[in-house]
């Protein structure tokens, strides 16, 4: 029987239904998530008081996490450090995906889209945005296409491993991680010996500078002065291995960032690093809920690294800042007229001045989770990422962390299998070049609904 009230036929993976007349099974899903966040202390700016004040703004993700608050904790020296409490409820986490799969004689086809709400909008203050009504603007997360081993889109980065990753509520999630949550790319994965599977492939380029603060009343903006360009994409492998302990993943990235300003700055510095992530059941086997407790870890390190480890940077130049320059004295880029002339004698003897390095970063992360029992659970984690940057090309300032770390402690309880409740407390600290110092801490809660 087909067309009007043809009974549905299940799918070829679970949760799946086959669309009438071919051959694809298809999957409708995704989750309503409403969230609230108590800054007991340390909210990140908002656009108040010349910037300095302490509403949430929608720059970041929601929560106190490596992608939400943390790396903008307010200073102990600064004004918002006296204003820092605030409270925020949003549902702009929910989710919905679409997931279709077809098989071939190429391997199975598959295409999967999934979207959300938190597009980040720089510096909205939330007060202002929900004064009558709130409309959080739709986000693509992930689109990408598969064919057998080959996948072409936008999805979790490669060096990323999810299974490493612990249930928090916090949806900016920990201080640091291997890899981008989600980036174009292109891979290949491919099944090994010994259980092992492989994958290699290219991610597009994501230039990542710290440069010397330069601004003046009407260009505040360091991306003014921004000499980066995209090259070559970025390359990563990683390696894994599924055991019925659990897991164990390493992979390896290298990238690279280009400056050039188009007269007579061009040099390109070359990045590299690596990460070690997996996770342990330290009672496998046993009956009851202590056979899901959980032990995740993970490492990354690099030089000139960016964000293929959370929170780290590229490459640190005083291009932009004003420089000493032989013949010339002191110029400054915003205020002297010769900078911005073509083929200027002043430009030349500029850019033949200016500084970079490549800085190294070292993060990490350890989590446990106990199962009290089938649907109450409980996880703690601790990471942290440290950044060592040449403070004589980067004056020592208040704007690039040289630290961060963060402390989360919650409890779960899943009533029915598609319901989640769950609290959380966490305790977030941030350091700057100069040392000035800013913590956060911080309670949170979810309830969600899976479909």
């Amino acid at each position: 029987m087909t067309g009007a009230g043809a009974p549905i036929v299940t799918g070829s993976f679970p949760r799946s239904f086959l669309i009438p007349g071919t051959d694809t099974s298809l999957r409708i899903g995704g989750y309503a998530n409403g969230r609230f966040v108590y800054y007991i202390k340390g909210a990140a700016v908002g656009g108040q008081l010349n910037s300095q004040g302490g509403n949430p703004n929608q720059t970041y993700d929601d929560g106190p996490g490596g992608t939400g608050n943390l790396a903008g904790i307010p200073l102990n020296n600064s004004i918002a450090h006296a204003r820092s409490s605030a409270f925020d409820i949003s549902g702009r986490e929910s989710r919905l995906l679409f997931d279709a799969r077809t098989p071939t004689a190429w391997g199975e086809a598959k295409a999967y889209i999934e979207l959300d709400f938190s597009f980040n909008n720089t510096n909205v203050v939330y007060s202002n945005n929900e004064a009558s009504t709130n409309s959080a603007l739709a986000r693509l997360r992930k689109a990408y296409a598969t064919l057998g081993g080959l996948e072409a889109g936008q999805d979790t980065g490669i060096m990323r491993d999810p299974d490493a990753d612990p249930e928090l509520v916090d949806f900016g999630g920990l201080a640091t991680e291997a890899g981008r949550s989600r980036v174009a790319l292109v891979q290949y994965t491919h099944g090994g010996p010994y259980n092992i599977v492989f994958n290699a492939g290219i991610e597009s380029p994501v230039p990542a500078t710290t440069l010397t603060p330069s601004s003046n009343a009407c260009l505040g903006s360091n991306a003014f002065f921004s000499p980066l360009k995209q090259g070559w994409p970025e390359a990563i492998v990683t390696a894994r291995t599924n055991q019925p302990w659990g897991h164990l993943q390493v992979g390896g990235v290298l990238r690279t960032d280009q400056l050039n300003d188009g007269q007579y700055l061009d040099r390109t510095y070359v990045g590299y690093g690596g990460a070690i992530s997996g996770d342990a059941h330290p009672f496998s086997g046993n009956p009851g809920p202590l056979g899901k407790d959980d032990l995740g870890f993970g490492v990354c390190a690099g030089v000139e690294v960016a964000n293929q480890c959370v929170n780290g940077v590229g490459v640190v130049t005083n291009f932009g800042a004003s420089l000493n320059v032989p013949g010339f004295g002191l110029v400054n880029p915003l205020t002297n007229a010769q900078w911005n002339t073509t083929n200027s004698a002043t430009r030349k003897a500029y850019d033949a001045a200016v500084s970079a390095t490549s800085p190294t970063s070292y993060g990490g992360w350890i989590w446990y989770q106990h199962w009290w029992t089938e649907s109450l659970r409980s996880t703690v984690a601790v990471s942290g990422i440290w950044n060592a940057m040449n403070t004589t090309i980067l004056p020592q300032n208040t704007t690039n962390n040289k630290l961060l770390s963060l402390t989360h402690a919650n409890l779960f309880w899943s009533p029915l299998a598609f319901i989640d409740f769950g609290g959380e407390y966490a305790w977030g600290h941030r350091v700057t070049v100069a040392n000035f110092k800013g913590d956060s801490y911080t309670i949170e809660g979810l309830m969600r609904v899976r479909f």
